[in-house]
């Protein structure tokens, strides 16, 4: 039976644990961001890109009942659950804007690279001082992807040709992608081995 320390640390810390599920996530934005640099206009055939779909979310299905199976299932308070949604939606619609403007407006800043940058500083865990390995982490993921999307303004917004990329949405699209990746993987493995020891017994 697990020790009182452990139970509450993965209660106090149960979404933070997940970390895992933001890899089919990151990998779908990648590998739909390289699809639409690669396909040629006009699109024909959507079949691979369901294919990446439906791939990514067995994937999240998998790892989901991996921590449920492994860590239990803890249940918000209703006022948790809200406070979730609500802040999902609102994320939901700035990245949905941000992506408005990026595609209408072609400047040479992308605000949905700005977004992402956001989003490594400060979702649960923040970035907080003093730094811990983790936060490092999401802070120097912060910076780069923070650089790519001004890249543009001191580079130009066809330097990404050079990479092989038809532009400043696609790469940081895939960018990103590959830098969830990354924090999701991290951020299993920091918070697993933040766990108590079942042997720990509180005094």
């Amino acid at each position: 039976m697990k020790a009182n320390s452990q139970t509450k640390f993965i209660s106090g810390n149960y979404s933070m644990l997940h970390g895992l599920k933001a890899v089919p996530i990151g990998l779908l934005l990648f590998i739909v961001g390289f699809w639409a640099n690669e396909v040629q206009d006009p699109v024909k055939n959507y079949s691979l890109l369901i294919a990446f779909v439906l791939g990514a979310l067995l994937l999240y299905i998998a790892i989901d009942r991996y921590y449920k199976n492994t860590f239990g299932i803890v249940m918000p308070t209703q006022s948790a659950r809200r406070g979730y949604w609500v802040t999902q939606l609102v994320l939901g619609l700035l990245g949905l804007i941000a992506v408005w403007i990026d595609l209408i407006f072609n400047l040479p800043i992308s605000f949905i690279g700005l977004g992402v940058a956001a989003v490594f500083l400060f979702d649960k865990p923040k970035v907080a001082l003093p730094l811990n390995q983790f936060s490092t982490i999401k802070l120097a993921l912060a910076i780069c992807v923070f650089f790519a999307s001004l890249s543009p303004l001191f580079l130009g917004k066809d330097w990404w040709h050079i990479l092989g990329v038809h532009g400043t949405f696609l790469a940081i699209s895939m960018f990103a992608g590959i830098l969830t990746v990354i924090q999701g993987v991290i951020w299993h493995i920091f918070f697993v081995k933040s766990l108590p020891t079942p042997e720990v017994k509180d005094e």
